[in-house]
């Protein structure tokens, strides 16, 4: 449904949150829900978060209005809802799920999406929302039965794992060239590192694309089942087929507390590294002068598009970030957001950030819509979720991928994204190598051996 109609004449949903009682998952982690399904939602972060089935709602949105434009479409779906939940904490009640195009001038859709059944898990529990169309004349309408459903979902998640086990490995993933080979890509930032030592810009992210196609059709699910394995301290996420494992907090909002985290300025890891050698890797990273620089613009371009949202902003100092692939220098943003600013608003104001774009934003941005040549679609995007009340969680959709709908297989490849921050210092050929450092999660998890 397009965002303007929605405003316009807003679908009335009904909606029902059940606490679950302790053991309702049968020891079933909340990510196993998925196994071997298509048409699935996904925010987890060492095992909590949320997880969602089919759809009730699709919000599509396009152009340089797209998330002001989701905004106003979900609060008009809140408007006409009805609902009913007692627990009453972040991600219980009307929820949806969005993902967001990095250009405005992307041929995607921006989109949020309401799904029918949502499943969450916190310290303080698990719980149910359903989503069915409210009835007309004011009757309550027939919502699944909590239990049975949690059951029935319990009992499908066991038996396609199972059978996961029992088909092993189905077979090497071929990868393609996307948009650029190698060389041409390592040429293209050579010729953007030209125009900005012309002064046109002072840091350029570049991004490149690759075709990942098992031999076997793979579920939606199990991807992120081996994305949340793999990589547990991200956020795991998939929305409308856009799936990755994302290292980067572009903001969580609760309580008027906003939380941020910048990353910006890479080292990448050797398998079987021990922990010697990451000491000395983050060390280096630490006291390297052009990562430093990365970073330190990514930070500051945050923090200026917060201050005048919010009425305190606090930026500690940097620290290291360890990943299993990658180290990246990260700083933690927190502050106290003025007035009844939301979550959308809050990306809004964020998007694109330094870190996923470059400095100046509007020359980093038109340096790569000339030299990357594709459309990044929702890649380094916002991806997240939003509640009734304006809050939630989103991320940067970064080591991330393009699903085809029904999942990739050997006729519909999955398009995989890895980017890098350019600086007029940079060496090519390592950027080359970072990307592939920060494609590894997502080609692992579709079967691409290391």
């Amino acid at each position: 449904m397009r965002a303007d109609h929605c405003l316009a004449a807003p679908p009335r949903l009904s909606f029902r949150t059940h606490e679950l009682p302790e053991g309702s998952l049968e020891g079933v982690a909340l990510i196993d829900l998925l196994a071997g399904r298509e048409e699935v939602v996904s925010w987890v972060h060492e095992g909590r978060g949320l997880i969602g089935l089919r759809r009730a709602l699709t919000i599509e949105a396009h152009g340089d209005e797209r998330i002001e434009a989701l905004r106003a479409a979900w609060r008009s779906v809140i408007g006409a809802a009805w609902w009913r939940d007692a627990l009453v904490r972040p991600g219980t009640g009307p929820v949806a799920l969005g993902a967001i195009t990095f250009s405005p001038a992307s041929e995607q859709s921006s989109v949020l999406l309401v799904p029918e059944v949502l499943i969450g898990l916190d310290d303080d529990g698990a719980w149910l929302t359903t989503a069915v169309s409210a009835a007309t004349g004011g009757v309550e309408p027939e919502h699944p039965d909590p239990e049975a459903l949690i059951k029935a979902l319990v009992t499908e998640a066991r038996t396609a794992i199972g059978r996961e086990h029992e088909d092993g490995d189905a077979g090497a993933t071929a990868v393609e060239t996307g948009a650029l080979s190698e060389e041409q890509w390592c040429r293209t930032v050579a010729r953007t590192q030209e125009r900005m030592r012309s002064g046109q810009a002072r840091k350029v992210v570049l991004a490149r694309d690759v075709l990942a196609r098992p031999t076997a059709p793979l579920a939606t699910g199990t991807v992120l089942r081996r994305l949340a394995s793999d990589y547990p301290s991200t956020w795991t996420f998939a929305v409308d087929q856009m799936v990755g494992a994302s290292p980067e907090l572009l903001l969580r909002l609760r309580d008027r507390r906003l939380t941020s985290r910048v990353l910006a300025g890479t080292a990448r890891r050797r398998a079987g590294e021990d922990a010697p050698a990451t000491a000395r890797l983050a060390a280096w990273l630490e006291g390297s002068e052009k990562n430093n620089r990365e970073h330190e613009l990514a930070r500051a371009s945050a923090i200026t598009a917060l201050e005048p949202l919010c009425s305190v902003v606090n930026a500690p100092t940097r620290f290291v970030l360890s990943l299993p692939n990658v180290l990246h220098l990260a700083s933690d943003v927190t502050g106290v957001v003025a007035g009844d600013t939301g979550a959308l608003a809050l990306v809004d104001a964020l998007h694109p950030t330094a870190a996923v774009c470059g400095t100046p934003t509007p020359a980093a941005a038109r340096l790569i819509e000339e030299a990357e040549s594709m459309d990044r679609g929702r890649y380094a995007g916002p991806v997240g979720w939003v509640d009734w009340h304006g809050e939630g969680e989103w991320c940067i959709a970064l080591r991330s991928a393009q699903l085809p709908a029904g999942g990739p297989g050997p006729h519909s490849p999955a398009r995989v994204f890895g980017g890098g921050g350019i600086m007029p210092d940079s060496e090519p050929a390592d950027e080359l190598a970072e990307t592939t450092a920060k494609m590894r999660p997502v080609l692992g998890a579709l079967g691409v051996s290391p």
